[in-house]
């Protein structure tokens, strides 16, 4: 049972070192008990999944493996809430093929002669094999059909991840020059036109990676479905910390029930800031914000705009 929000179940973590070896104990592989904290980032911006992982070593863990930056991480975890499904589960073991890679040790840190802490950072296997690797190839087709080639490629991304994607409905030729496998998915993403969203006639593809796998799609199918409907909030977020009123009682719904302090705290808006709180004609005009004209030319098909 939850008891905050974002409370989880950490079922399972083990690391292996560069040579594939655990630390085996009484309680085989398993190292959960030494995890203080376990963050995981993604967003729309974000083209792979990174994280952090917080540990007090107990067990001289960092010499015996070592831990150097190059291990492999594989770990388990699960929502503590009741409508809780397999599905929702966030899993990263070795037995699905897809643990995560440690590239940076931080915070390095001793509080007494028996434990020392420390942060590990790690990131997809795409976020090092992209590092790793450049496209320099040539695609006749649709913009998804040569991202695609790009992410299963050997040579290139060779993911095994699932990859969710919206057909493109214009095909181009499109010379990739040396570029990294998702630098050069981002510029098929700029030139990408979205098909059956409506006839909005819109550009841009996003590429992202979620827990679930990678997703390249449309800014409009965010937004709209196929029919040109809006599509309903997933969620809606506030900024208040705890459910009550001015008065200090609590909040009760639409139907008069007590809201749930869980549910409560994952829509609770934790920051915000504002980027621009002015606005000035003057500098907005010579910016060109009300009109403006944009020449474009692409030096690798000799195209101007």
């Amino acid at each position: 049972m939850a008891e905050f929000a974002g409370d989880y179940d950490l079922q399972y973590v083990h690391i292996r070192n560069h040579r594939g070896e655990g630390l085996l104990d009484t309680d085989g592989e398993n190292i959960s008990d030494m995890v203080v904290e376990l963050n995981i980032y993604e967003g729309l911006y974000n083209h792979a999944i990174t994280g952090s992982l917080v540990i007090a070593d107990t067990r001289n863990l960092i010499s015996n493996l070592p831990i150097q930056g190059t291990e492999q991480l594989s770990f388990r975890l699960a929502t503590k809430l009741d409508s809780y499904s397999h599905e929702d589960s966030i899993d990263f073991t070795e037995a699905t093929g897809n643990p995560m890679h440690v590239y940076k040790l931080t915070n390095k840190e001793q509080p007494n002669d028996t434990t020392q802490t420390y942060t590990l950072h790690f990131c997809s296997r795409e976020f090092l094999r992209n590092m790793r690797t450049k496209v320099s190839k040539s695609y006749t087709g649709r913009m998804d059909e040569a991202v695609n080639s790009i992410f299963k490629d050997s040579e290139y991304l060779d993911s095994k991840k699932k990859l969710f994607f919206q057909k493109t409905r214009n095909q181009d030729k499109v010379v990739i020059p040396n570029m990294t496998p998702i630098d050069a998915i981002k510029m098929l993403g700029k030139r990408s036109l979205p098909s059956n969203v409506n006839n909005s006639g819109g550009a841009g593809y996003l590429f992202y990676e979620t827990t679930k796998g990678f997703h390249f799609r449309s800014f409009e199918s965010l937004c709209v479905t196929k029919n040109g409907e809006q599509v309903k909030a997933k969620q809606k977020f506030r900024y208040i910390y705890v459910p009550v009123d001015r008065f200090g009682h609590e909040v009760l719904d639409d139907k008069g029930k007590k809201l749930d302090r869980i549910m409560e705290g994952f829509q609770s808006v934790e920051s915000y800031k504002f980027l621009n709180n002015f606005h000035d004609v003057a500098v907005n005009t010579m910016l060109g914000t009300y009109g403006h004209t944009v020449i474009t030319h692409n030096l690798y098909n000799k195209s101007y705009k």
